[in-house]
């Protein structure tokens, strides 16, 4: 409505009501509902981590004579060492949310260009994964040499896991290569040690040690997860978990033949970490046994 007949310089001050009618106030926004209190504890990360530590170490003590049992199998069945040890991409604190002061634990080290800045991630993850493979004088649980500030982002928090050998020495000599059914490279106890999931024991070891959880999206190699997170949309935020033994992916379908399983494996993935949770968590591990019983994704 018009203003009753107000001088300029009165509207201009604000000092003459401008409208007949003043404006109806403005409606406080509807504050977003807080998480119920058992909620909160449900997905803390101190009890979580609690949680894992404790089923890790239970874990570890009541399958040590399995473990013997399996080491002696693994080394009498073929030549190489017991253990495979791989480096693979865990956490990313700036999706997770975590603590910022921990976004150095992402990098691992790599050359400069002439021009000082980093190499392409692409051409040397690779080359990041020989060099943690790799224990050297002065050279860093995380693959960096003491007052080496140089560093190749490869998309999370890079560890070294741990797996029963099933395959055959040199398996990947020219690269990575997708497992397939009948797979020549794997061994004549990895089969069964695949199939059962049994070759994944020794990553209750990366638990302990705050790497992986027991239930979690698996983690990959970084030359793959570079490759990986820009052919598949989303890929990079199964990041935002800590990896785990076994996940929601794993108890619905078999091992990775194809880009089209990794795809799926996503979705599972993301779906999980969307509901995350001690309670969900549990549930998970209590699934897993007859994945296990009944050997499911076996090749």
């Amino acid at each position: 409505m018009a203003s009753r007949g107000a001088d300029p310089q009165s509207i201009v001050t604000g000092s003459f009501p401008v409208f007949d009618s003043p404006l109806p106030a403005a409606r406080p926004a509807a504050a977003a509902p807080e998480p119920s209190r058992w909620r909160a504890i449900l997905t803390s990360d101190s009890l979580n981590r609690v949680l894992n530590f404790s089923i890790a170490a239970i874990a570890l003590t009541i399958l040590s004579p399995l473990i013997l049992l399996i080491a002696i199998a693994v080394k009498l069945t073929s030549a190489g060492p017991i253990i495979y040890r791989q480096t693979r991409v865990g956490v990313d604190r700036r999706l997770s949310g975590g603590d910022r002061r921990g976004a150095g634990e992402r990098r691992l080290p790599g050359p400069r260009r002439e021009d000082g800045r980093a190499g392409d991630v692409a051409g040397k993850g690779q080359e990041v994964e020989r060099r943690m493979a790799k224990s050297g004088r002065g050279r860093r649980a995380d693959g960096r040499r003491a007052g080496d500030r140089r560093a190749v982002d490869v998309g999370g928090r890079a560890f070294t896991m741990y797996k029963f050998r099933t395959m055959t020495v040199n398996a990947e000599a020219t690269g990575a290569v997708w497992a397939a059914k009948n797979d020549a490279r794997i061994t004549p106890i990895g089969g069964l040690l695949r199939g059962t999931r049994l070759d994944e024991i020794p990553q209750l070891v990366n638990v302990l040690k705050g790497e992986m959880n027991i239930v979690g999206p698996r983690p990959e190699r970084p030359s793959i997860f570079h490759q990986l997170r820009k052919e598949i949309d989303r890929y990079q935020l199964r990041q935002r978990a800590k990896p785990g033994i076994t996940g929601w992916a794993q108890i619905n379908q078999n091992y990775d033949t194809s880009i089209d399983d990794v795809r799926r494996k996503v979705e599972y993935d993301l779906a999980y970490i969307e509901r995350r949770s001690v309670v969900e968590d549990m549930r998970i591990m209590a699934k897993t046994l007859p994945v296990m019983i009944f050997r499911k994704g076996a090749h």
